[in-house]
């Protein structure tokens, strides 16, 4: 007999689940009670007695296979339903199949499905519990009649009456049972069946009785229930078999059939009865269940666990031809993501997807490894891979167009070949995960075979990354400074702010080394957020010292160029009290020409807080004059390689004139990089450069020795 109101046990290891679900049910009118693991889940059964059990699979001390084993030994019928998440679908499945009655996935986005599900379970144990009720209450009373009828014939018509009352009762909850049920005799015509076995039937009762299974299913439905659910005569239990059918809906109805013989009163075999049960839903669900475990969520591919197992399948079976595995990933893709946000960067992703099957066809294995990473899997090696690789990045180089942004984003490509590159499918995804990550750091947009040098470099590659956050975390990162002469009257105008990287124990590691590996790792943004404020303090030391008359100059790297890039300076101003017009900051032309809708109102928002804004390694990059009257921009900065050789490279010393003369034209201050001669020196004062730095005047140092340089030069 159930509780009034019905008493629920939830089971789960997550605080934060169980309240959800005991606010809910308890709002909904039930008793709720919990347990955080499988063990106390079993001791409060015992206190409690509940109705129905919700039990996670995943818990410390007792999880919820175990619990449901040992719960099983205590009580056969009580319902459970297992309340877990999509990672553990399997494992819930398996549950299914040792006695839990459904199963709800977590998070749970709507209770209502929750309270659902304990409804329909407490309703159908309810219906179990009457059922046997009855069942009991009709075999006593016929037992008791059964000694009545041997010692009177009236008591023999009473029996019988009551009997007939008591069937027309068992008839009455056949009927309404929400399971088919039906009763053949033993030559396999129908003798009767419930209202549910009509229906699955789509026929009437008086169009079934008397006939057989093959005069009303179609054929091999037919034969399925004659040979699935043959019984012996010796046999006493019941058998079962699972058959498909169309449902009224057109779609495949999956049923489990079981049988039994019922006895006359001689104890012989009168008879067959049988039930279906509907497992549409759960075969549904198992389905679902294996796709979310195979394949990528966003793109519909295949997953990396997918791949894994496809790779070894192909080895298992021999891969006469050979295999390749080749690891694709998104050039840049992280800046679109922090530029545009992450509705862009998915409709990138489903689009890239796309295309990579518009130009693999149909036949190779496409997987989506997470991220912006997707691999191919090919049957032949290296020719054939390299063949579809070109075709690959020949794709790439068209811009996709994302919600009115036309985003030019290339694709690197690390190759490996079995048995040559790996013997397994873990070695063989790693190597061309290796071998994908060489390639961008060779110029990104390529294919690379993987070759055991890679992996020494990419283990430098991981040492490197590792001690740079270590290095933030030591405070191992410092700022130097480089002075900014006014080279016609000599005068210090401002400084450069450079970061470097000083260990507690070891030499000064070069940026050439540590700044392309804080780039790609996304640790640029929290060393230029340093440096940022570093700068910006230090500046306020010297302001009050008198020098406020000169300009800092911090590098913006591409990573940090994104909305939240005003707020974060506007921070690094407040906090150290400096002036917005001492601060200027330095931006790559690559960067700004990357979206140039952006670019501009990023721009127009640093310039109107005072900020003087510079492009720096200007001519690098593949910017117009259009734009540069559309940028807000105060100073151009001639890159180092173009200052380096124009007293001996014609062509560098006309690219620095010109640059020069169009800064002029444009009422821009440009400053000259890399300036190490009285040669480079004359040719810059005589072309009409105003301002250099360079290790001509100084190299970079630190703070303290920049004050030693500027009391040096100003007195």
């Amino acid at each position: 007999m159930q509780h009034d109101p019905p008493r629920v046990l939830s089971i789960d290891d997550d605080r934060n689940v169980r309240e959800n679900i005991v606010a809910y049910l308890e709002d909904s009118g039930f008793d709720v009670v919990e347990a955080e693991n499988g063990r106390q889940g079993l001791e409060e059964f015992e206190r409690s007695a509940p109705d129905i059990v919700l039990v996670d699979l995943r818990m410390p001390v007792m999880d919820g296979m175990q619990f449901l084993a040992e719960l099983r030994k205590i009580s056969k019928r009580i319902p459970v339903i297992v309340v877990s998440g999509v990672g553990v679908l399997e494992e819930a499945v398996e549950a299914l199949r040792h006695g839990a009655w459904d199963y709800v996935t977590k998070p749970i986005s709507d209770m209502v499905v929750l309270e659902h599900a304990v409804n329909k379970a407490l309703e159908r144990a309810r219906l179990l519990d009457e059922r046997d009720r009855y069942r009991e209450r009709l075999e006593q009373e016929v037992a008791e009649r059964t000694g009545e009828l041997r010692e009177s014939n009236e008591r023999l018509l009473e029996f019988q009456s009551l009997l007939q009352e008591k069937n027309q009762f068992l008839e009455a909850l056949i009927e309404s049972m929400p399971n088919p049920v039906f009763f053949k005799s033993l030559e396999g015509e129908y003798l009767g069946c419930n209202a549910a076995f009509c229906r699955i039937l789509g026929k009437p009762k008086e169009d079934i009785v008397g006939r057989r299974a093959e005069d009303l299913l179609p054929e091999e439905v037919a034969c399925r229930v004659l040979e699935g659910g043959v019984l012996s005569g010796a046999q006493e239990r019941a058998h079962s078999c699972t058959i498909t059918m169309l449902g009224d809906d057109g779609g495949p109805l999956q049923l489990v059939l079981y049988k039994s013989f019922f006895q006359n009163r001689a104890g012989e075999n009168a008879g067959v009865v049988g039930t279906f049960h509907d497992i549409t839903e759960l075969k549904k669900k198992e389905a679902q269940i294996y796709h979310q475990a195979y394949h990528d969520e966003l793109t519909g591919l295949a997953n990396r666990v997918r791949l894994k197992d496809a790779i070894a399948d192909r080895i298992r079976l021999g891969g006469d031809g050979g295999l390749a595995v080749l690891m694709l990933d998104l050039d840049n893709f992280k800046n679109v993501n922090d530029s545009l946000g992450h509705g862009v960067g998915d409709k990138l992703l489903l689009e890239a997807s796309r295309r990579l099957r518009d130009v693999v066809g149909p036949q190779p294995l496409l997987a989506r490894t997470g991220g912006d990473e997707f691999a191919l899997l090919l049957d032949g090696c290296k020719d054939v891979a390299n063949r579809l690789a070109a075709k690959v990045l020949d794709a790439f180089t068209v811009p996709f167009v994302i919600d009115e942004h036309e985003l030019y984003i290339t694709i690197s490509i690390g190759l490996t070949c079995w048995p040559e590159d790996g013997a397994d499918a873990d070695s063989l995804v790693k190597n061309a995960d290796v071998a994908m990550y060489k390639a961008k750091e060779q110029g990104r947009s390529r294919c690379l075979h993987f070759d055991a040098e890679m992996t020494e470099q990419v283990t430098r590659r991981l040492s490197i990354e590792k001690s740079i956050r270590k290095g933030l975390e030591r405070d191992e990162f410092q700022v130097y400074y480089q002075p900014r002469i006014n080279i016609f009257n000599g005068r210090l105008v401002g400084m450069e702010a450079l970061v470097r990287w000083v260990p507690e124990h070891g030499a000064v590691v070069s940026p050439a080394e540590f700044i392309p590996v804080a780039e790609e790792t996304g640790l640029i943004v929290a060393l230029g957020e340093r440096v940022l404020r570093l700068a910006c303090a230090q500046m306020r030391i010297w302001a009050d010292r008198g020098w406020g008359d000169l300009r800092m100059s911090v590098n913006i790297s591409a990573r940090q160029f994104q909305a939240n890039l005003t707020e974060r300076v506007a921070a690094a101003l407040r906090d150290s009290g400096i002036s917005p017009d001492s601060l200027e900051l330095e931006i790559t032309e690559t960067t700004m020409m990357r979206d140039i809708g952006q670019t501009v109102l990023l721009l127009e928002q640093l310039n109107g807080m005072g900020l003087k804004i510079a492009i720096d390694d200007f001519g690098t990059g593949h910017s117009s004059l259009y734009y540069l009257k559309r940028f807000p921009i105060s100073t151009l900065k001639i890159d180092r390689s173009f200052v380096r050789d124009i007293m001996k490279d014609d062509g560098d010393a006309n690219i620095v004139s010109t640059i020069i003369t169009m800064g002029h034209n444009l009422s821009l201050n440009v400053v000259a990089e890399g300036v190490e001669t009285d040669e480079q020196l004359a040719f810059l004062r005589d072309k009409g450069c105003v301002e250099v730095q360079g290790f001509y005047y100084s190299r970079p140092v630190p703070a303290a020795e920049f004050e030693d340089f500027v009391l040096r030069h100003r007195s």
